[in-house]
């Protein structure tokens, strides 16, 4: 919360959109869980869009992120950072459902990354945003934002050099990317997929080079900026079938994600919990004539249309969805029942009347 609004909550740059801060501090801390919170930023390289777009993708977010939760499960924090000459729209979201009290995941990198990536090429179209995917808008070297300036330099000076040997057509693929390195003095230390790994000359940690210059497949012509103009053509003639397939997938992995967490985090049937009230409730205001009905027979609606077993069953049913509600403990229904199955609850615990024994549990209220 320090990072995201600054110790007294004065980061210049920065401005609350959505929330309590002071709430989600709370559950944060509040947690028994071993992963208390969800961080992520959704980066533009756009400086600002429009307030009601804003809105909307956050909107668009929380759904694709969450889908099949309502707005009272979760708590999702958002914090606007413009300090960074783009636009950051970060967001917290603490690892629990509020209604149950269960641990929540909002997101799992190996099951959820495809469905956050569809969401991402279906919004950068539908708002007509910098597309990073595309081979123009991609950096010849990306590097983590944390790394010391001297250490950017050095990566950058690298990168430079080995572009202007590429575009003179002396470096055409990966392997003489490396080739070239080493005969400048360079140890490659590891190369991976996207990535070519030299060792620090002063002696620190290895620097890691990436983009698209050192990616295994990188090959060029006799002009780099012609194959990357190329490949960036070609991206984006293919860009309707793209955000089509995207769109699809988007659509399989929400309703997925929507009946799993349906299924996790159930909500009581709201026909069974007013039918419970409005029966208690009619209870609650005919103590009188039930007790004048012991010599004559059961005559109130519950009992004449219903049988006993049939009573039970629904009581049962009625008792399960309130449980599901987080009502298990007699004190928490009394404190988050309708107004109706709070006045004037039964004391009694068991009542017989023509033969049909009624049970009603006894509110815990702990003196109140």
């Amino acid at each position: 919360m320090d990072y995201l609004l600054g110790r007294n909550r004065d980061r210049d740059g920065a401005e609350l959109l959505r929330g309590d801060a002071d709430q989600t501090e709370a559950l944060i801390d509040a947690s028994q869980y071993a992963k208390r919170y969800t961080s992520g930023v959704l980066s533009f390289q756009e400086a600002d869009i429009p307030e009601a777009d804003k809105r909307a993708i956050m909107d668009s977010f929380e759904r694709a992120l969450l889908p099949g939760l309502d707005g009272d499960q979760y708590d999702c924090l958002w914090v606007e950072h413009r300090d960074k000459g783009r636009l950051e729209l970060n967001f917290v979201v603490p690892n629990v459902e509020l209604t149950s009290g269960k641990r929540l995941q909002p997101y799992y990198d190996r099951a959820d990354r495809p469905r956050i990536d569809a969401w991402k090429t279906v919004t950068n179209s539908r708002y007509d945003l910098h597309d990073p995917n595309d081979p123009a808008n991609q950096r010849a070297l990306t590097y983590p934002s944390n790394l010391p300036r001297d250490r950017l330099q050095a990566q950058r000076q690298i990168t430079d050099g080995l572009l202007a040997l590429a575009e003179r057509g002396e470096v055409t693929n990966r392997a003489e990317v490396v080739s070239t390195l080493e005969a400048a003095g360079f140890e490659v230390t590891r190369q991976t997929k996207t990535s070519i790994s030299i060792a620090d000359p002063e002696g620190g940690k290895p620097m890691r080079l990436r983009g698209k210059l050192y990616e295994r497949d990188f090959t060029v012509g006799a002009d780099l900026r012609a194959e990357i103009d190329r490949a960036s053509r070609e991206y984006r003639e293919s860009r309707a079938e793209r955000v089509r397939e995207a769109r699809e997938r988007l659509a399989v992995s929400v309703e997925r994600k929507r009946e799993e967490n349906q299924r996790r985090y159930p909500r009581p049937e709201p026909q069974l919990a007013a039918h419970r009230a409005q029966e208690l409730d009619g209870r609650s205001h005919s103590r009188d004539s039930d007790v004048a009905d012991r010599s004559g027979g059961p005559r109130g609606d519950d009992l004449v249309h219903r049988p006993p077993d049939q009573h039970h069953r629904a009581a049962e049913r009625d008792d399960r969805a309130v449980e599901q509600a987080g009502w298990g403990h007699p004190a928490n229904r009394l404190r988050r029942q309708p107004e109706a199955m709070r006045e004037d609850p039964p004391r009694q615990s068991r009542e017989e009347s023509g033969g049909v024994r009624r049970e009603w549990p006894i509110p815990d209220t702990g003196g109140y």
